[in-house]
């Protein structure tokens, strides 16, 4: 992959002086534009000075480096502003889903030892008590949208004359606490760097060009805001929208002249238009694209669909050059990231040989330093040398050439959201009734997964389906509540004792299941 001179100049700074350099050499150039929401359209120019007065009034609030943000905010410029100013000042940003419970935001709050929080007045509202919100005091709590009594306010804060930055960051100093589902167990809080995002973004804007890129994800997760940082790197510009719509995919891609934007095999489901053959976009990234709908999908929209293979916790991890045709419809997920190793591993740690099924491990600079407040995951999932293991099962053949054979993370991917099987599980088993709970992704063509429960009741014990949702909606955000529970008298085990989801997986499940939402 080769850089441009701007990309290289970029590749060992911090995000304040990328966001100078963008400023400095693309004062015109679009870089927010919100094509739903009716939020304000901005040059990098404009966003620069509009970072530096936020940060401003944050400082002048108490802010000092190091202090943990929570950010609980849509898809809305002030999610950007707060994120960068955050960054700007030396603190550090923890991006929060505005779905969340009271419980859950106490959750990360706390975990992460955040002392600030930056929210949606709706947000605020619902949750705020005598003492502020988790371990946020109400002094630390800066409200956006309508003032709240007591509260400090967005817009004033961010109405004050920027300062001069003070704080010189290191590329290596920690910015974001980004929560994920990680590979087991409750959320876990990602510690990343600016070479993190420096590297997102720089390598990004390197593989595909993109000046109008569609910053459709949620911004609390780090999809759109590597989208930003490739932006940032390229002197493109994002178009926003308010979250996920198959419906207005198309729409957007054509009326906005998006050049760059993730695509997945579901584009093949719209009704056949003019529309398909009117397509800025020429390149696009997929994510473990079925074989036999790759050439299709091509054929049928004029592009190139390459496989990029990322997560929050190594960044850049793979990818399949634009002009490698000759990987289309064959599986191939392709080959390191510059900065990038791999290797494969069995069972027992040790690297098979070219060929064989393993568990992908990657190293390299510019992936997360670990996760915040868990030494025991961090001491599994790290192995000497600097290895991550991925959870992902993966072979690698002889020329470095990836292939993605399925994924040993819990996790389950409903509308763009990840859950934790075990944070669903931890609820339900917090019933009395409640002896054993397995918590599994069922495929859904809408949704790409939902989130189905096979309970056991204790003996005499009962139960109906509708009443588990109902506790289910008291401690989880929506979209992690089942839509299938299905009762049986036991659960097949493996030998070690462990629940055996992988049999569960395997199962038809609409059988004897309770579909809580039916379509």
């Amino acid at each position: 992959m080769e850089l441009d001179a701007h990309q290289q100049y970029l590749l060992d700074k911090t995000i304040p002086e990328g966001l100078d350099y963008a400023a400095g050499q693309w004062p015109d150039n679009l870089a927010l534009t919100h094509i739903e929401g009716g939020g304000p359209t901005l040059t990098w120019a404009e966003l620069r000075e509009r970072i530096s007065r936020v940060r401003t009034g944050l400082e002048r609030l108490g802010l000092t480096p190091g202090d943990k943000v929570g950010i609980l905010l849509r898809n809305q410029v002030e999610f950007p502003l707060t994120w960068l100013a955050v960054i700007e000042a030396g603190a550090v940003a923890v991006p929060m889903n505005p779905k969340y419970t009271p419980r859950e935001i106490d959750f990360v709050l706390g975990d992460a030892g955040a002392r600030w929080l930056v929210a949606t007045d709706d947000v605020v509202t619902g949750t705020l008590t005598d003492d502020g919100i988790g371990p946020v005091a109400s002094e630390r709590i800066i409200v956006v949208g309508q003032p709240v009594t007591g509260l400090h306010d967005f817009a004033t804060l961010a109405a004050h004359e920027p300062t001069p930055r003070t704080h010189r960051a290191d590329p290596g100093e920690v910015v974001n606490i980004q929560f994920t589902s990680g590979t087991t167990g409750l959320p876990k809080g990602c510690l990343l760097t600016h070479t993190y995002w420096i590297q997102i973004g720089v390598y990004g804007s390197a593989l595909g060009d993109a000046q109008r890129i569609l910053a459709d994800h949620p911004f609390y997760y780090m999809q759109n805001q590597a989208y930003l940082m490739m932006a940032l790197a390229g002197g493109g510009g994002l178009y926003v929208t308010a979250g996920l719509s198959r419906r207005k995919f198309m729409n957007w891609l054509v009326d906005h002249q998006i050049d760059m934007a993730w695509i997945d095999e579901g584009m093949l489901d719209l009704p056949e238009s003019e529309a398909d053959r009117k397509l800025a976009l020429k390149k696009a990234p997929v994510s473990a694209m079925p074989p036999s709908l790759h050439e299709p999908l091509e054929r049928r929209f004029g592009l190139r669909a390459r496989e990029v293979y990322a997560s929050t916790e190594v960044g850049n991890g793979t990818f399949v050059p634009y002009e490698r045709t000759d990987t289309v419809g064959t599986g191939s997920m392709g080959w390191c990231f510059p900065r990038r190793e791999s290797k494969i591993i069995d069972q027992n740690g040790e690297e098979v040989e070219p060929g064989r099924s393993g568990e992908l491990c990657l190293r390299g600079p510019g992936m997360m330093l670990g996760y915040h407040n868990r030494p025991e995951a961090n001491a599994e999932l790290f192995l000497p040398g600097g290895w991550f293991r991925t959870g992902d099962i993966v072979r690698k053949d002889a020329d470095g050439q990836h292939y993605y054979e399925g994924r040993v993370r819990d996790v389950i991917r409903r509308s763009g959201e990840n859950i934790a099987a075990a944070e669903v599980e931890l609820q339900i088993m917090s019933m009395p009734e409640v002896e054993e709970v397995g918590v599994i992704p069922v495929p859904d063509p809408q949704r790409d997964e939902e989130v189905k429960a096979v309970v056991v009741l204790k003996p005499g014990a009962s139960l109906t389906a509708q009443e588990i949702e109902a506790w289910c909606l008291r401690g989880l955000a929506r979209f992690k509540v089942p839509r299938y529970i299905e009762f049986r008298d036991s659960l097949p085990h493996t030998a070690s004792g462990k629940i055996a989801k992988a049999e569960l997986r395997a199962e038809p499940h609409r059988a004897h299941a309770v579909d809580l939402r039916p379509s």
